[in-house]
């Protein structure tokens, strides 16, 4: 729930938007033909990437996708061709795949936040599953897609945009190639669709004539065009794409489906991949033709086609429909193996069964407001070939189907199903019995009772040429017709507007606002209540511009309800009606940023080293200064062996009045974090940065070219490589002084020699190296000196081998540890612990009778003759008691035993003694806090007798 009052925040971590069951080495179909490209395939240029464009969500909605944009499909991954993949043809292996989405918008001003593809897995000679999720997160423990040896299989995936613009690709097992083919992509950053889900309705099948012509299949490279805007529920006009359960059932021949706009080009892309007799469903989100159709092209043999209605995406109506919620992470909620989601009961979904689920105020889906959950369901263990329906909880059960399956099968499908009146949703298994699993990854949000209703600035026009200060009151009205609402709230994003539709330029301005106070660096609430507010911001116009004239927009308005999360969204040009723009005469920038920069490390001191066999990255600080109109946007490019390019890119968001990630301070002197992945595959050697390109708020761009700097070497271990990392000796005690070791390893595929081994080490004590010089030990072994620092304060010495740089004579690196994110060699040296107490052997008063007058004239001490035990002595204490068992002295303090083994204790007398037996007991205690007491309550007895003194009268 978004908070009722502004807050320090950190970016929140996103989560993959769809994933199916992780079931390795799933059987299924085999054989199925995986799409072959078409004539023409565009040349790629080595070396080329694209600059990643930073993430722009909005701060206190992270888990706002937004609203969707169709597009015609297109092939943006094809690791059989090395599209997206910078020209590397090479099958997918246990290293995550990076493919950059941040352009699918094709304006650097629209940011995807979340991409919807259709993904295949194809050419695997093993059972594997795929995950799809956000190219800045870790891998997630589910899966997209599962699949067999010889297996195609394709799955539609909504996936959140990673805050590196791209989405990672992570196989289980062996090797498989991926193919991506886009369909769409969410975004907060111009006019976009808002979902209707609807009840399933098939609205195509070519057995029976449904949305037809006739009953024949479709034919080798025949097409059959299917209207859906205008054919209830769609409505004729305002529709931008249809979401569609595709069946392809009784094909003749392996072949695939392809599914695009009426009137388009038939695209380089697959929907669903098939064979010979296989019936197959995946979900599909297709944009309509402009007269209102989607075609549906199959390539080879004949094959029969089901099309069902999921629902619709509308255009024109921003304040109808809803928007995408992402979810904190994918969370089942359905498992009837386990009873998950049933009450307990563990039984298969039987012949002509149903089970309701109840999923609305579980998992992160709020219990109102939601007009549609994403689900991943599959169908496990069936006993018959069957099919599933989901739909929602209080409706007719529709002549629809969402998975279609043969007996032993599991399959799973994305789902984008309505949501019944009491939160729930049906699944419906036809024949046999089956097992069901549901997996909630996001939802839709319903807005139909929050309106914006007006917007404007005060002052359309000033004028800040002559270097003065000016602003603009913008004020916004929100209404609620829920009479329920206690408090509504969101963000204005208010910017510079640029040339074309949808573009600006310099850095967003972001406001908060909330019905319930005034929110800090945000907007003030002006008047009412959740059922309807007005807010008041004063924007201050930036002194400086590009031109001498600039336009200022909000861009963006999103509105929630707090209580039900319920979420209006309004972007672009779905603003210009309001008119809520201001023109400003603006002193026109003279200068452009200038710089420094340099590699960031998590471990100061350590070399600047990339391991990338599983993907890598290196971090720089770029310190950025403009004097006018401020730092907005740069990117860093780095070049490697054989002129290969790798990009980073970092933008600073004005967030309420502060800075927001990947940038700090202010907009003259900023410091910003530019992230560089590294992806599998690329070549080992070094990298350097050779340009910098930095743009600020006037839209001026300044790039520094033919730059050598920074450095980085990176390797993937494949040529140079090490093992078998050991510590020598075994045993260290390190208590009484730092203790050396030696660490060995073995060492192949080294050129010219083993030149240098560095080591580095983790852990709160801290190991040394003494030497990078290795020592060859032969047979391939080489070590280095280190030294483990002295045990004390009660805790052996310990450190683990975080870190280990291997070098050849002829250049070669090869990295391990965590350091580096690298195989980890697992080796923890620690000092032997503590375990023998020292003791005492004798013990003895240098008096033990002395006259009350001559008392102060003494010194009286203890001598000890101690034996060490593991650590050395190195505190004591000792007591004075009188006659009844009172201390009436103590001293404390640090302390050794001498060479000869002798300990001197020295005793505290109170000012004032007087004449009596006084009896001695002391404690001494070693390095690592073990303790021997002697002639104290509960110790142990003094040797060679009690430890008294007598003091007399006279």
């Amino acid at each position: 729930m978004p908070s009722r009052g502004r807050r320090l925040r950190d970016w929140a971590p996103v989560v993959v938007a769809a994933v199916a069951l992780v079931v390795p080495g799933v059987a299924g179909a085999a054989g199925a033909a995986a799409d072959t490209p078409p004539a023409g395939r565009p040349t790629h240029v080595p070396g080329a990437t694209t600059a990643v464009k930073a993430h722009n969500a909005l701060p206190d909605q992270p888990e706002l996708a937004g609203a969707f944009v169709p597009t015609a499909p297109k092939r943006l991954l094809d690791t059989r061709y090395g599209t997206g993949t910078d020209g590397v043809a090479a099958r997918l292996g246990q290293a995550p795949l990076l493919l950059d989405v941040s352009g699918v918008t094709g304006s650097t001003s629209v940011v995807p936040t979340a991409v919807v593809l259709n993904v295949t897995a194809t050419g695997s000679a093993s059972a594997s599953h795929l995950a799809v999720y956000p190219g800045s997160s870790q891998a997630p423990a589910t899966s997209n897609l599962n699949f067999s040896a010889g297996q195609t299989v394709p799955n539609l995936v909504t996936v959140p945009v990673g805050t590196d613009g791209k989405v990672a690709f992570s196989n289980a097992f062996g090797r498989t190639d991926v193919i991506a083919d886009l369909a769409g992509y969410y975004t907060l950053d111009k006019a976009a669709g808002t979902y209707l889900p609807q009840t399933p309705k098939r609205l195509l099948d070519t057995r029976y004539g449904t949305g037809a012509p006739g009953t024949a299949p479709v034919g080798p490279g025949g097409t059959v065009s299917l209207s859906v805007a205008g054919v209830a529920p769609v409505p004729a006009a305002g529709v931008s794409a249809v979401v569609l359960n595709v069946t392809v059932t009784a094909p003749t021949s392996n072949s695939f489906l392809t599914v695009y706009p009426h009137g388009g080009t038939l695209p380089n892309a697959s929907n669903l991949n098939y064979v010979k007799g296989q019936t197959v469903s995946n979900l599909v989100t297709v944009a309509v033709g402009a007269d209102g159709k989607v075609d549906f092209h199959n390539t080879y043999g004949s094959a029969h086609v089901i099309a069902d209605l999921a629902g619709y995406y509308l255009t024109g109506s921003p304040q109808t429909g809803s928007v995408l919620q992402r979810t904190d992470a994918p969370t089942r909620v359905l498992d009837t193996r386990y009873g998950t989601g049933t009450g307990g009961a563990k039984a298969p979904v039987g012949a002509n069964g149903t089970v309701g689920l109840k999923v609305t105020d579980t998992a992160g889906v709020p219990s109102t407001g939601v007009s549609a959950v994403v689900l991943n369901v599959t169908v496990t263990n069936p006993t018959t070939s069957s099919y599933l329906t989901v739909y929602p909880h209080g409706a007719a059960l529709p002549n629809a189907s969402t998975i279609n399956f043969v007996k032993d099968q599991i399959v799973p499908n994305l789902v984008l199903v309505a949501v019944g009146a009491d939160g729930k949703v049906d699944f419906h298994n036809a024949f046999g019995s089956t097992h069901v699993v549901a997996d909630v990854l996001g939802y839709f949000s319903d807005s139909d009772h929050l309106a914006l209703t007006s917007l404007g600035f005060d002052k359309t026009s000033v004028d800040v040429s002559d270097g003065s200060y000016a602003s603009s009151a913008l004020r916004w009205t929100v209404t609620d017709t829920d009479p329920a609402a206690t408090q509504t709230g969101g963000e204005i994003v208010v910017r510079q507007q640029g040339d074309a539709p949808d573009t600006y330029v310099g850095q967003s301005y972001v406001i908060s606002f909330s019905s319930e106070q005034d929110t800090y660096g945000g907007a003030t609430h002006v008047s009412g209540d959740a059922s309807s507010s007005t807010w008041s911001f004063d924007f201050g116009v930036p002194q400086y511009a590009g031109a001498a004239h600039a336009r200022w927009v909000v861009s963006t308005v999103s509105v929630f309800e707090s209580d039900t999360q319920a979420r209006m969204l309004v972007s672009g040009s779905d603003l210009q009606h309001f008119g809520a723009g201001l023109d400003a005469t603006e002193q026109i920038s003279t200068v452009t940023p200038v710089y420094d920069l340099s590699i960031y490390s998590n471990f100061g001191g350590r070399p600047d080293y990339a391991y990338n066999a599983n993907g890598g990255a290196v971090q720089y600080w770029v310190n950025v200064q403009d004097w006018q109109s401020g730092f907005w946007k740069g990117t860093v490019q780095l070049t490697g062996p054989g002129g290969r390019t790798l990009k980073g890119s970092f933008e600073m968001t004005n967030d309420g009045g502060q800075t927001a990630w990947p940038c700090q301070h202010d907009i003259h002197q900023a410091t910003c974090l530019a992230l560089v992945d590294i992806p599998a595959g690329a070549p080992a050697g070094t990298y350097a940065v050779t340009s910098v390109s930095l743009t600020n708020n006037a839209g001026q761009t300044k790039d520094f070219t033919g730059l050598d700097l920074a450095p980085v070497s990176v390797t993937d271990n494949s040529r140079l490589t090490a093992s078998g990392f050991t510590t020598t000796p075994a045993s260290l005690n390190s208590w009484r002084g730092a203790a050396p070791f030696q660490v060995s390893l073995n060492v192949a595929g080294a050129q010219g020699g083993v030149s240098a081994i560095e080591v580095y080490f983790g852990g709160a004590q801290g190991c040394t190296q003494k030497s990078t010089t290795p020592t060859a030990l032969g047979n391939g072994v080489y070590s280095v000196p280190a030294t483990l620092p002295q045990s004390r304060n009660g805790s052996a010495a310990s450190c683990s081998l975080s870190g280990i740089a291997v070098h050849d004579g002829a250049g070669g690196l090869a990295l391990y540890g965590t350091d580096y994110a690298a195989p980890d060699p697992k080796v923890t040296v620690t000092s032997v612990p503590d375990t023998v107490a020292p003791t005492a052997s004798s013990a003895k008063l240098n008096i033990t009778t002395v006259a009350l007058s001559k008392f102060t004239d003494q010194q009286i001490y203890v001598t000890a003759h101690v034996t060490e035990g593991t650590a050395p002595v190195n505190q004591l204490a000792s007591y004075v008691y009188d006659s009844t068992g009172a201390v009436i002295g103590q001293e404390s303090g640090g302390t050794g035993v001498a060479p000869d083994g002798t300990l001197r204790i020295d005793l505290d007398w109170p000012y004032g003694i007087e004449a009596g037996t006084y009896t001695i007991g002391f404690t001494i205690t070693d390095a690592g806090w073990r303790s021997a007491s002697y002639g104290t309550p509960g110790g142990l007895p003094v040797p060679g007798g009690p430890l008294t003194l007598k003091v007399t009268e006279g």
